[in-house]
């Protein structure tokens, strides 16, 4: 436990800021300031977060680690919620659902709420998992928390990753040996240094590599994360295979003296830079509306006319978007047919293998067999649709990262146009909030199948003897199995079409409301003229109150 006195002043400063960011309704600070009470809250357990893009090899480290399967690897993103797991005297597993119940389950079943084929989407409702194990003994303090991957094309994945990103104390960011990094994993790299000053690089896989060739993806991870972030980066190599017990002995001193060794030092040092990232945060807000408050009032009504023009200009800014949409999505929707159909030899190769291996089984008249083939095939049917789908993410993921990065691209291009207003008319730069794509997909196939004969013959089963039709009836039932695939795969493609195209219309709906609301934030903090003068006072009194705090935890 971290000791109150030690505490006391940063909590204080906590408060303090939460009453500006409460008076002067700056809401894009809230879920930051609510980070910094929770951290407070928690007595001093450090939240180590393994961080990282999907696959990057989290969960697996983690279950080397503790020297046990207990975190689940799965084909598709493993990790659906966070799963926090640290030393208890005892083998235990608490849920803790989102409507603030909590139950205890037994560990097999950690898999049915934490992984995204176990709890697709979150359906549970669960906010958090708590595991405690007594094998954790030499890291008591601290738990480890496996992230969703912020790759995935899960959006509640990527937005459950990035609304964690607050809450770390110290941060594992995994990156695959053989992946170099990539722009998202240095986003990610820069977003990290911003809420822990306790970070490092966790590099996976290194078994994929020989000594010479690590060596040098160590040197060149290190020097690309200091040219973005500025910063010296720890880079821990690490492989769950055998033989690769050094690397990870090296990880878990690197764990046990930079923060379970010096625990109540190294909170201080998180909690702290939390709280000055927050301080700096709110003086941006707040230095914009003491420029506004200050400035003539003839100058404010410029800037609000500019303000003005710029919500006009929102209708083609908005058009310009839907444009680009509608065109990606019909690109996605002609690469998913092309990309699923591409799979109707094999699966249809795969099916009648097992057609031809079942059917000695189905016995009786002709309605017994169809009835035994169209249930045969459905299961059949649903196993291949289902396998196939997984293969989505990677044929149409890239039409998302498109969307994001166009739209993100435009929307950036509007704020740049508003901060170039607002620096002419008051002098200063003002960056905005940072927009956010959501980004979903179907949990699995809808697999339908059509009736096994175009008539109902069937019904007339007592004027077909089998033992002379058989071989007829096994022809009929081979030539339905590649009609069947060719249709089912099209409904594969078409839901992955639908489901790209709904995130991209979601994407281009969430940008509209974003634009919106950030002109409306700023045109809120410039004030009409004449009404923002009674804050004057008030404003300037923040601002000298948050340098003398920021001074104070300096």
């Amino acid at each position: 436990m971290i000791a109150d006195d030690a505490k006391g002043p940063v909590a204080a400063c906590v408060a303090r800021v939460g009453a500006f960011v409460r008076s002067f309704r700056i809401d894009s600070l809230a879920q930051q300031f609510a980070a910094c009470e929770e951290l407070l809250r928690d007595g001093g357990t450090v939240d180590v977060a393994v961080l990282g893009q999907f696959k990057a090899g989290k969960s697996s480290f983690l279950n080397a680690l503790i020297g046990d399967a207990v975190v689940p690897v799965d084909v598709l993103p493993s990790t659906a919620v966070v799963t926090r797991i640290g030393y208890g005297s005892r083998e235990r597993v608490l849920v803790h659902g989102l409507a603030g119940d909590a139950y205890e389950i037994p560990m097999g079943r950690l898999a049915e709420f934490v992984t995204e084929r176990g709890n697709p989407a979150n359906e549970k409702q669960v906010a958090v998992v708590d595991v405690e194990l007594p094998s954790l003994a030499a890291f008591e303090g601290i738990r480890f928390v496996d992230t969703p991957g912020m790759g995935s094309v899960f959006a509640h994945n990527t937005r459950t990753s990035k609304e964690w990103m607050p809450r770390v104390g110290a941060a594992l960011v995994a990156v695959s040996v053989n992946h170099p990094l990539s722009e998202d994993d240095l986003l990610l790299l820069s977003d990290v240094s911003s809420h822990t000053p306790e970070a490092a690089i966790l590099l996976t896989k290194a078994d994929l590599v020989t000594g010479e060739e690590l060596a040098s993806v160590i040197d060149f991870t290190r020097s690309q994360a200091v040219s973005r972030t500025g910063k010296e980066w720890k880079v821990l190599p690490v492989s769950d295979r055998p033989g690769f017990h050094s690397l990870r002995a090296e990880v878990e001193k690197y764990l046990r003296e930079r923060i379970a060794g010096r625990r109540e030092e190294a909170f201080g040092e998180i909690v702290r830079h939390k709280t000055l990232a927050l301080m700096a945060g709110c003086r941006e807000y707040l230095l914009l509306a003491s420029r506004a408050a200050a400035a003539a009032e003839n100058s404010r009504a410029e800037l609000l006319a500019a303000l003005a023009r710029e919500r006009r200009d929102i209708g083609s800014v908005v058009g310009e978007i839907l444009v680009f949409c509608r065109h990606l999505k019909a690109e996605a929707r002609t690469a998913a047919d092309v990309r699923f159909h591409a799979y109707r030899d094999e699966v249809t190769e795969r099916l009648t293998a097992g057609f031809r291996e079942a059917m000695p089984g189905w016995r009786g008249n002709l309605a017994r067999v169809a009835r035994d083939f169209e249930a045969w095939l459905g299961r059949a049917m649903m196993e291949e649709m289902g396998a196939v789908s997984l293969h989505g993410e990677g044929h149409l993921a890239g039409f998302l990262f498109r969307a994001e990065a166009s739209v993100s691209r435009s929307v950036r291009a509007f704020q740049d146009r508003l901060a170039a207003v607002i620096e002419r008319a008051l002098g200063i730069h003002f960056a905005g909030a940072r927009f956010e794509a959501r980004v979903e997909e179907p949990s699995r196939p809808d697999v339908r199948l059509s009736p096994t004969f175009d008539t109902h013959f069937e019904l007339l089963w007592f004027l077909i003897p089998m033992q002379v039709f058989r071989p007829l009836v096994c022809r009929h039932f081979l030539r339905r199995i590649p009609w069947e695939a060719e249709k089912n795969l099209s409904r594969v493609a078409a839901q992955w079409a639908d489901a790209v195209g709904d995130v991209i219309d979601r994407l281009a709906g969430d940008s509209a409301d974003f634009l919106d609301k950030e002109l409306a934030t700023i045109e809120g903090l410039v004030g009409a003229p004449g009404a923002a003068d009674s804050r004057v006072e008030e404003i300037r009194a923040a601002l000298a109150e948050l340098s003398s705090l920021e001074s104070a935890l300096s």
